[in-house]
């Protein structure tokens, strides 16, 4: 499956019961090598899948921290931990889990029985309204439905509850308290990051279009390094996230808040003022033909080039 994965240009690959961090190690040193081959015989070079672990036991919650650092994403899969840990422990661990991949800016999948009830009924339980609800206000990526949609009865339905729900809670969430509570939340995790100057970048620029009432972020990243710090901070505007790697676009699309868009410049992006210069220019242009900028409007820019951190425009016609 995992050479398969390399095979087909797979952007993730989900590793099932993930104990130590040697496990992660072990499979990304697999996918490695199913990589390197490829890249031999095919002459041109290949981007292995980034790894999310999946946390089903009580090894995999005790050894989370050395776990997360090994990994490129999370999912905090409830249905096999919640029969290897005690129930009653499952809510603490998942809001543990999130927080910390918050901390350092992977993304964090809350997974399993999250609209269980709509596999048999059209309309969900208000408990789980509740759980989905309090899983975004947590900080989470990404929220998954999996027999919902693979076996369940009303799987449209289960996919259209689930992203009213979704909306509904980041509306909420952009409420001031809220805000603050969860940036304040942030800043004492990130003591010991090591991206900290990235960080307070990203940090500054969500916070600036928060007060600011900005309509737009917008950002030119070539790796989306910066894009991923951003969607940290859980920014409750869109941002725009100009990619000039395709690969690098599709695998954005599982962060928070970030709308990966290809430039389709044929200008090398290489750290060039001026052509970085060119680069935003033509993100911004590309910004308004979308309809994400009108003529009034305020937007950030994160750039990362020539000392600068982040910017506020007004956008004119």
């Amino acid at each position: 499956d995992l050479k398969w994965a390399c095979e087909v240009g797979a952007d993730y690959v989900a590793a099932s019961f993930i104990r130590t961090p040697m496990n992660v190690r072990s499979v990304v040193a697999y996918l490695d090598r199913c990589i390197a081959e490829l890249g031999e015989c095919s002459g041109k070079p290949r981007i292995r899948p980034l790894v999310i672990s999946k946390i089903e036991s009580k090894e995999g919650v005790d050894n989370f921290k050395s776990i997360l650092h090994e990994s490129d994403g999370i999912m905090v899969a409830r249905g096999d931990l919640g029969v290897e840990i005690p129930y009653k422990k499952v809510f603490a661990a998942q809001k543990d889990m999130v927080s910390a991949c918050n901390a350092c800016g992977k993304p964090v999948i809350v997974a399993t029985q999250m609209l269980d009830s709509m596999m048999r009924n059209p309309r969900p339980t208000r408990a789980e309204v509740t759980d989905v609800g309090t899983a975004v206000l947590d900080g989470a990526d990404a929220v998954m439905l999996s027999g919902e949609t693979a076996a369940g009865k009303y799987p449209i339905e289960s996919l259209k509850a689930m992203k009213s729900i979704v909306v509904e809670a980041d509306y909420i969430f952009d409420a001031k308290v809220n805000r603050e509570r969860f940036f304040d939340e942030q800043r004492r995790l990130k003591m010991t990051s090591e991206e900290e100057e990235m960080d307070a970048v990203a940090s500054s620029a969500v916070q600036s279009a928060s007060d600011l009432n900005a309509k737009l972020i917008v950002l030119i990243t070539m790796s989306g390094t910066v894009a991923r710090v951003v969607a940290s901070h859980k920014p409750t505007v869109p941002v725009l996230a100009f990619c000039t790697d395709v690969q690098v676009a599709r695998r954005l699309q599982l962060h928070r808040s970030i709308t990966p868009i290809m430039l389709q410049s044929t200008l090398d992006p290489k750290c060039k003022e001026t052509k970085m210069g060119l680069l935003r220019a033509e993100a911004i242009r590309v910004a308004r033909e979308l309809g994400y900028l009108k003529g009034g409007d305020r937007y950030i820019t994160v750039d990362r080039t020539a000392g600068k951190d982040h910017d506020m425009h007004d956008f004119s016609h």
